[in-house]
């Protein structure tokens, strides 16, 4: 079993690089362009909403940083930017620049709660938020709202990953039954609608392993209302595991194995309401998993904290075993983030675990969303040693691009081996190096080839069901040309598929902005840093206009 060592993982990082020196373009200053641009092309219904917002958006303006980053363009991705009516490049621009700052991104959430008790501002705020950074970032406030943006990511190849945007506070404090309910409705409810999708563009997915690309998400934490079941759950099996001399070797929060579900129920640390809840969660999780596979949907299980993942490895694990089977449909997908150490053992062992047990192991590959409450957390419970995040970005990339060589081999090995694949994986990232080594390493190892008439690569439909990319929804959906965002449009444009299977699919979350909003501002918190950064919100706002609409 492999064991990367943090200097295997710079040998792997310098193979594998993750930065690209930047072709200077030309900035453009324009904090004293914004008012004349809301007076020029404003569509006057929306003059005293944009007009209200780009007073607050100047504000803001001061707080950021002079733009001096320089980032490379993308000629196609510059055409289409420029059949975009400005309407939304606006609320785009407005919304990348607030996350361009991170003293606005720290402020947000209690910007909006003391704005929202405000008389005479609270139905302002409401609408501003609503036109900028709700339609930007998210599909609607529900499935019926997300369907049409679904139907027109669908005829440019894009599939679609839905998903209700709620989780379990990060502190895994206790919620309503009721929205719990709520939530598990709204699951099948995105179950139903992708189903009905999936007749329509896919009606047989059995020539692609099994896959459309219309997939619903599910947040574990959601639907229980007390995560702290979670917690004491997975503490029994790792207490269980480290008597049994498991996992000796891995790193924080280790491996599933047999006998781990059975460890989380009967462990002197759970209590018998966190019993009643887990037994409720897993009854909850059958049902999804038995009316997903019904409507030929596949469901995608997020991964979590990582002192909540042994019980949700353990439940994924059996579940997957139950629902995805060689010859019939494949229902579950389970989500690794490539952050954690463990990582890489975790992969070689999800793969011989699934060749053994005889059933086709579907994940998505993350780097990760919880670093900063992550490093917290091992912090204030007074843990020793390494913690479970790779304690440099190089060592994280170096664990994902792991990740795709391993899988793509793998692949691979299997096709050639029996003609099928017995895996399916989906590599989720904004990085376009690891794109770039993704495209490479399949006409590396044959499972590409070059089509002479437009120079895109082609996969066969076997390859097609068995790999793709992943975005977030809402860098700009709705171009009129063919063009997506920037690294969505760098797939489309460079890999196809036989029959015409999305090779890129979007995470599409929708909900209530009242339940949304702290999501977004927590995601915000998390990752300002890659905000900040190169590629991140500046080079967005960069490209949603900065350069584009020039004054004269």
């Amino acid at each position: 079993m492999l064991s990367i060592t943090k200097q295997r993982a710079t040998l792997i990082a310098r193979r594998y690089p993750t930065s690209i020196a930047p072709r200077a373009i030309k900035s453009v200053s324009t904090s004293a362009q914004t008012t004349t641009l809301l007076k020029r092309w404003a569509p006057r219904g929306n003059k005293a909403i944009y007009a209200a917002g780009g007073s607050v958006s100047l504000l803001g303006l001061l707080l950021l940083k002079p733009n001096e980053s320089r980032y490379p363009e993308d000629p196609q991705d510059v055409g289409a930017l420029h059949n975009v009516p400005f309407s939304k490049l606006f609320s785009g621009w407005i919304a990348f620049a607030f996350c361009s700052s991170p003293t606005w991104v720290d402020m947000s959430e209690t910007l909006y709660n003391i704005a929202s008790k405000i008389p005479i501002l609270s139905s302002a705020t409401h609408t501003f938020v609503m036109k900028t950074f709700f339609n930007q970032f998210l599909g609607g406030e529900t499935t019926e709202n997300c369907i049409p943006k679904i139907q027109y990511l669908r005829d440019r190849q894009i599939g679609t990953l839905l998903g209700y945007n709620i989780e379990a506070e990060l502190d895994g404090s206790s919620k309503d039954p009721a929205l719990i309910l709520k939530q598990t409705q709204l699951v099948m409810e995105s179950i139903d609608a992708q189903g009905e999708l999936a007749k329509q563009y896919c009606p047989d997915a059995s020539a692609y392993s099994g896959d459309n690309r219309c997939w619903v998400r599910i947040k574990i934490t959601g639907l229980l209302p007390h995560p702290v079941a979670l917690y004491h759950g997975s503490n029994a099996i790792l207490r269980t595991r480290g008597e049994r001399g498991l996992d000796l070797d891995v790193p924080y929060p280790g491996l599933p194995h047999d006998g781990d579900w059975e460890a989380a129920l009967n462990g002197r640390e759970v209590t018998e309401s966190d019993r009643q809840q887990l037994l409720s969660l897993r009854a909850t999780m059958e049902a999804i998993a038995s009316k997903a596979r019904d409507n030929n949907v596949r469901i995608v299980i997020d991964a979590e904290q990582s002192w909540y993942q042994p019980v949700i490895d353990s439940l994924t694990d059996e579940l997957m075993q139950k629902y995805n089977t060689l010859d019939g449909p494949a229902t579950c997908i389970a989500s690794f983030q490539a952050y954690l150490r463990r990582y890489p053992q975790l992969l070689d062992q999800q793969i011989a675990r699934a060749e053994e047990r005889g059933y086709k192991l579907l994940f998505k590959q993350i780097r990760g969303a919880y670093m900063v409450t992550e490093a917290e957390r091992w912090k204030t419970d007074g843990k020793q040693g390494h913690g479970p995040v790779w304690p440099t970005k190089e060592e994280t990339d170096a664990s994902f691009n792991y990740g795709i060589e391993k899988t793509v081999a793998t692949i691979a090995q299997q096709v050639r081996e029996t003609g099928h694949s017995k895996l399916g994986a989906v590599f989720a990232t904004h990085n376009s190096i690891s794109v770039g080594l993704g495209l490479d390493l399949l006409q590396k190892h044959g499972l590409a080839r070059r089509n002479d008439e437009n120079r895109k690569l082609v996969v066969s439909k076997e390859i097609a069901g068995s790999f793709a990319f992943a975005q977030l929804y809402g860098k700009l959906p709705f171009l009129r040309s063919r063009m997506k965002d920037d690294l969505t449009n760098k797939i489309t444009g460079s890999i196809e598929a036989e029959g015409g299977l999305p090779l890129v699919v979007k995470s599409m979350s929708y909900g209530d902005l009242k339940e949304c909003l702290p999501f977004l501002a927590r995601r915000a918190i998390e990752n300002k840093a890659v905000l900040e950064g190169r590629g991140g919100a500046a080079a967005e706002r960069v490209r949603l206009g900065l350069k584009h609409y020039q004054l004269n």
